[in-house]
């Protein structure tokens, strides 16, 4: 089980731990409905153990890295990460991931930030695809981590803390700041739903930076929130996550088409990658055969994931569910799921038998 450098602290201030994708984060700190508040309301604070790092150097890092992925690294201006779909030559995931071009003293590295899920497919597919002479990587996940900062006061918390005037940040825009000494590369996110920001640094970092995250916005309503209440966010705002919504089993475009996504991770004018004629032919087909849409359930129990569904008329199975909350914005539970495309938004399905409870059918986010 990888221990996150935040154990400590997260621990003091109360927090129930559980796994997630191998590494030990908190699952809440006692008070979801307050952790929900704050990261509508005011800021909440996040430690995104969840996230692996690898870094890229050499010769042509970034070249390297853009013939295995969807989306236009060498086209992104300064100060814009890419995000991508890296894909086997079938089409399908082996990884979301960010990227980041950073200038460094004799050339550019790239920093990629993406789901613990997805640290043993994308190691084998660098070791595979990547020639020495033109770029070397590591992985990098036990000397860098991230802390998320989400919420309509994260701007004017991150201004407090970092050495920085911290603009409003696009999704995946980002700038380099500094703490004390040390550098943090802060992304824009919108992850949750709400503005927000993702601080990448240097592991031996990390705690100080969390607590005086805490500290400095204590006036702002700023609070720790755990993974749990991250999902709920992640689910309302109808954002695909691997290990979820994004499988070996997924091809990217059944995610991205129907939650507004495609054109944040997919390029259809950059050059060759990995997987390009799969995503090309399904363009052209002007189709894909399943998208993935919301559900709200009403009072029904949260359903595990791949809970099957069923046509309410023909009694046959049309999809299946990938996540599930209780959401406070919708008073009910909701549910993200992939539905044949014939099942359009408005239309209801019955959950895990044909009988099942109904679920009414809506296009994310919620």
């Amino acid at each position: 089980m990888i221990e996150t450098p935040l154990r400590e602290s997260e621990a003091a201030l109360g927090a129930v731990f559980g796994e997630v994708a191998g590494a030990r984060l908190p699952r809440h700190y006692g008070d979801p409905p307050a952790e929900y508040h704050a990261a509508r309301e005011a800021v909440g604070v996040a430690d995104r153990s969840d996230l692996a790092h690898v870094r890229l150097w050499g010769k042509e890092p970034a070249r390297m890295l853009h013939g295995l992925i969807t989306n236009d690294l060498l086209g992104a201006p300064s100060g814009r990460g890419v995000y991508a779909a890296m894909l086997t030559p079938k089409g399908r995931m082996i990884a979301e991931l960010r990227a980041f071009v950073l200038p460094r003293a004799g050339g550019t590295e790239v920093l990629v930030e993406l789901p613990r899920e997805a640290l043993d497919g994308t190691v084998a597919h660098l070791k595979k695809f990547v020639p020495p002479m033109f770029a070397r990587w590591a992985d990098v996940s036990e000397e860098v981590g991230t802390v998320g900062c989400y919420g309509p006061r994260a701007r004017e918390l991150l201004t407090r803390v970092l050495d920085a005037e911290v603009p409003a940040l696009d999704e995946d825009a980002f700038l380099e700041a500094s703490f004390g000494s040390e550098r943090v590369l802060t992304a824009g996110s919108r992850y949750t739903g709400e503005p927000g920001f993702d601080l990448t640094a240097a592991s031996t970092v990390l705690p100080a930076l969390w607590d005086s995250l805490l500290a400095e916005g204590a006036d702002l309503g700023v609070r720790s929130v755990g993974f749990g209440t991250l999902e709920t966010l992640r689910i309302e705002a109808g954002r695909p996550r691997y290990g979820a919504e994004l499988t070996e089993e997924t091809i990217p475009t059944e995610a991205y088409e129907s939650t507004g996504q495609m054109k944040r991770a997919i390029s259809f004018t950059k050059g060759c990658y990995t997987g390009q004629e799969v995503i090309v032919r399904i363009a052209h087909r002007g189709h894909v055969n399943r998208h993935l849409r919301g559900l709200l359930l009403g009072d029904v129990p949260t359903p595990a994931p791949r809970t099957p569904l069923f046509h309410p008329e023909s009694g046959k199975e049309v999809g299946w569910t990938t996540s599930a909350a209780a959401s406070p914005l919708r008073a009910q539970t909701i549910a993200l799921a992939y539905l044949r495309r014939e099942v359009a938004p408005g239309d209801t399905v019955r959950l895990g038998a044909a009988e099942g409870a109904e679920g009414r059918v809506v296009e994310v986010p919620f």
